[in-house]
């Protein structure tokens, strides 16, 4: 017994309280939202926040949906000149094929060539779906490209997320497209709340707190 006060910012701390948290409270599924946990410490998904697009016996893949880059649309296909004067920043995904841009697409339903993710929502990978998209030629709604994506083998996320390096949220449109998508991590902590609730003010560099 020790009267050392927890530190919220140490993920090693053994007196950490979402050791008793359930962490599973929606199912690892397709339309989940992935939230770090602080015990996650690779820097490709520290305080991220992932969209899971598919998860089943043959693995998971999901995007990083909170981490804006400089870089735009029109920048990454330079070559297609529909894209151009489209102010589109594109989201860094995930570390798995960083050279392969996806696109989530926010409208009534799924257009050509998309895949439904949740009510809402639905996955693209075309050019021809990017360009339209870009264009408003025959998509509607918003849209978010890309870049890679995070991908699990089969039972390896399960593992993680029994390990406490994520808490499991039901899917949300409004999340996936927040305008302030650099304090999602945080959002989503303060509306967990509970023990996770002190996490809302964490850092996202726990060596500045």
């Amino acid at each position: 017994m020790t009267d050392r006060p927890f530190d919220p910012f140490d993920p090693m701390d053994p007196m950490d309280p979402l050791d008793s948290i359930d962490v599973r409270r929606a199912p690892l599924a397709r339309g989940s939202l992935l939230a770090a946990l602080p015990s996650l410490t690779d820097p490709n998904f520290v305080q991220s926040v992932v969209l899971l697009c598919e998860a089943g016996e043959n693995g998971a893949m999901g995007l990083v949906i909170n981490r804006p880059t400089p870089m735009q649309l029109a920048d990454a296909l330079p070559d297609e000149p529909l894209l151009k004067g489209h102010d589109v920043p594109i989201y860094l995904g995930g570390p798995v094929q960083g050279d392969r841009i996806l696109l989530l697409n926010r409208a009534a339903g799924p257009s050509e060539g998309f895949l439904e993710i949740l009510e809402g929502v639905s996955l693209g990978s075309t050019l021809n779906a990017l360009k339209e998209a870009a264009t408003g030629q025959r998509i509607t709604g918003e849209f978010r490209p890309y870049r890679g994506y995070a991908g699990w083998a089969p039972g390896q996320l399960e593992a993680e997320v029994d390990q406490g390096a994520w808490l499991l949220l039901p899917g949300d449109p409004d999340a996936v497209f927040t305008r302030t998508p650099q304090t999602l991590w945080q959002d989503l902590m303060a509306a967990a709340g509970g023990p996770l609730g002190i996490y809302a003010t964490m850092p996202s560099d726990p060596s500045l707190n």
